[in-house]
């Protein structure tokens, strides 16, 4: 089962999204006009509509890029679960991207 995000009403004053610096290892698969791009990483910050994360080369703004975290609850205190986020890189430098989250989904993990 995928969510996607719909459009909020947006509230008369608007403040920032509130971000969780919670390091979780990921990787990622991005597609480019080069082919695919795969890579691991570390999270640096994450919100219900972004996620910043410390990753190698290859991610460029615009690229669409599916981000796995390795989640650190287990359902029914036993089973691993990932989060798996569909992204749009909107910005990257020195090793750290900014990714806008479209869509997420919580599936097991062996």
């Amino acid at each position: 089962m995928t969510t996607t995000l719909a459009p909020q009403p947006q509230p008369a004053i608007k403040g920032p999204a509130r971000r969780y610096s919670i390091p979780l290892q990921l990787h990622y698969k991005a597609t480019s006009k080069r082919g695919m791009v795969l890579g691991f990483g570390k999270t640096t910050m994450i919100s219900s509509q972004e996620i910043i994360f410390a990753v190698g080369s290859g991610l460029e703004p615009g690229m669409n890029v599916q981000i796995a975290l390795a989640w650190p609850v287990l359902l029914d205190d036993r089973v691993p679960l990932q989060l798996v986020l569909e992204t749009t890189i909107t910005g990257s430098h020195d090793g750290v991207a900014e990714a806008r989250i479209l869509a997420y989904d919580f599936r097991t993990r062996r």
